[in-house]
This record gives structure tokens, sequence and C-alpha cells, in this order.
């Protein structure tokens, strides 16, 4: 029985899959979302851990502009009882103001500095409505939106389900707890501890590497021809092959099976 049940259970896991998010999940700045380097962060906004890392993160945003993409995903934890409220306060500041980043980092900010607000002790003897109006009132006073453009963001089902999908990929990227630093997709050892300077130990070199452009070649083999197919990317082509842009060389030969000579 109890295999069964095992089983059951890896069925369903291997089975599920997250829903696919309307857009790229997240809140990115600074450069494109191909730059060289791209970091994720996966926040909670009543995790303490998170409160110490977000002012250094913002530091590696102002000192890398756009040489750097950098972006953030909610990822609240249930032990954290109001953390889905205020994450989903993320994604209604969000559609109220048409994703205006200024403003989305400015919430994040703002709770993270009065997160003590909404902790559990603090909202134990509160319904979850009045915790959802003490945040609406909170942000009101940031004048980011009105109190009432905030509760109807609140109540949006659309909105609150975007919050979940934005949870679910989290654990689809192999996130189980906050902060989480990824760097191109890989992670790190990134917490609160780190400063601006140990970011750049590790950013400075990936964005260094990306300056360096492969040896030119100097002179091909006899018989060989040069085939320089991107700037500074350049190959000895064999008899037969074709230089291509973009590619490099290849053979081209219907009779012989694309085979060269």
């Amino acid at each position: 029985m109890q295999s069964i049940l095992i089983f059951t259970l890896l069925v369903g896991f291997i089975s599920a899959q997250a829903p696919i998010p309307t857009r790229p999940d997240g809140y990115g700045v600074g450069g494109p979302a191909d730059a060289h380097v791209v970091v994720e962060m996966f926040l909670d906004t009543l995790c303490p851990s998170c409160k110490a890392s977000w002012p250094t993160v913002l530091q590696v945003i102002q000192a890398y502009g756009t040489k750097i993409h950098f972006r953030f995903h909610t990822f609240p934890l249930p032990y954290h009882t109001n953390a889905f409220v205020t994450a989903q306060g993320v994604h209604v500041i969000s559609n109220v103001t048409n994703r205006n980043l200024d403003s989305i980092f400015k919430y994040v900010t703002k709770v993270f500095e009065n997160q003590e607000a909404w902790y559990n002790d603090a909202t134990k003897n509160m319904t979850m409505t009045q915790v959802v109006d003490s945040l609406a009132t909170f942000v009101a006073q940031l004048d980011l939106v009105t109190k009432a453009q905030f509760l109807a963001g609140m109540a949006n089902d659309d909105i609150n389900f975007e919050t979940r999908v934005s949870w679910k990929y989290a654990c689809s990227r192999g996130v189980v707890g906050t902060p989480t630093f990824l760097i191109n997709g890989v992670a790190t050892s990134a917490d609160d501890s780190w400063s601006l300077a140990d970011w750049k130990s590790v950013i400075d070199p990936i964005l260094a590497s990306n300056d360096v452009l492969p040896p030119k070649v100097d002179a091909c083999p006899p018989g060989q021809t040069e085939c320089t197919y991107l700037p500074g990317k350049t190959e000895c082509c064999l008899a037969g092959e074709r230089c291509i842009q973009n590619v490099g060389c290849r053979c081209f030969n219907l009779k012989l099976g694309n085979q060269c000579l």
C-alpha cells in the first residue's frame, strides 16, 4: 500500500507542469535580458535575509547599470503567514502602474524596510482582511497607487493567479528558499553577507571574458581558405567547404550528401 502511494505521488509530481507565464517572469532592470551577465534574485518580501541582501543588490544595480541585467522574482515562503499578501502586492503595483519599475522597486524597498509590521507575531490577532487593509494603507502613503486601486488589485483573481504562477515558476527553477541568487542561470552561494566587492569578484571576470575576442587565424594551411564568419572569429575552410556568414565553414554537395570531397 505504501509503495502504491509513493508511486502515485511520483506520477503526479512528474506529470505536473507549472503554468506558462503570459510573459517572462519577474521584474528586470539594467541591460537587455540577454546581457552577458544576468543576475536573478528570488525573494520573499518578509524574509529578513532578503531584507539584509537588498541594499547591496541595489548597489550592484547602480554599479553596473546597463552592463548586466538584474531581475527579481517573488517567492513567498509558506511559514511567513503574510508573505503571499505582500508578494501579490508587487504584482498589483505592476498591473496598476503598467509595470513601472521605479514604483515596483520602491514598493519592494519600502516593504523590506517595514516588514516587521507584517510578521507573524505582529499580525496574529488580525484577520486577513485587516492585514490586506493595513498594507493598502501603507502603499497609499507611499503615493504609488491609491488605497482603492490596491484593494481592487488584491481582490483581482487574475493578479492572484499571476502571483501563484510566479511562485510555481520559482519551484520549477529548483528554488527552495530565499534569498536565492542565480548568475546566468546557475545557482550561487551569494547571500546577505555578500558585499559589493564580493559581487564584483564574480561578475567582473565574466564581463571581461566577453570582451576578449579569439585570436585571428594568421594564415591557413595550403589548400585551405580563410573564413571570417563573425567579427573577430575566423577559421580555415577545407577543400569543398564554403564560408557561411554567422555559421562558418560548411559543405554543400547534394550528390555526396553534403560531404566534402
